[in-house]
């Protein structure tokens, strides 16, 4: 009996605080080993960021017409560099950073023009917007809230 009653004692003397102090040691070392993961080891160096690829993009118009003669577009978003026509009539120009492109003639859907941009992997921050259409026989304008799209592709 006097070994049972020994413990008691000795479990009744423990100081709780310096047990609740071993317990936040143990958590925080656990947690300081499970952040471990983000470290790199010089075997292992995390890449670098990608370079930046400059080149042509590709700017595709989408039309729901086939009698289209002439439509206007405005191209913005990321830095452009220089702008020209693919085997389509009109005008491209830059103003303000800007594209401007007036594309002429049988229009149709498909590939108008092309860009050179600083970053080809930027293409998502160009938006492309119909601003005007006509038809090509009696110059009706087009209603280009429907069916019109641009898109910059790679």
């Amino acid at each position: 009996m006097l070994n049972t009653h020994t413990l008691v004692q000795r479990l009744a003397a423990r100081d709780p605080v310096t047990d609740l102090r071993r317990v936040m040691l143990l958590l925080l070392l656990l947690l300081a080993i499970s952040c471990r993961d983000g470290l790199t080891s010089p075997d292992n160096p995390k890449p670098g960021p990608q370079p930046v690829v400059a080149g042509w993009v590709s700017v595709v118009l989408t039309t729901p017409n086939q009698n289209d003669g002439v439509v206007q577009l405005t191209l913005s978003g990321a830095p452009i560099d220089s702008l020209e026509l693919s085997g389509t009539r009109g005008f491209a120009s830059l103003v303000n950073g800007a594209g401007r492109l007036l594309v002429t003639g049988d229009v149709a859907s498909g590939v108008v023009a092309r860009m050179w941009v600083p970053d080809i992997k930027a293409t998502s921050q160009y938006v492309g917007t119909v601003e005007a259409a006509a038809a090509r026989a009696t110059y009706q304008l087009q209603d280009v809230s429907h069916g019109y799209g641009v898109q910059v592709t790679r």
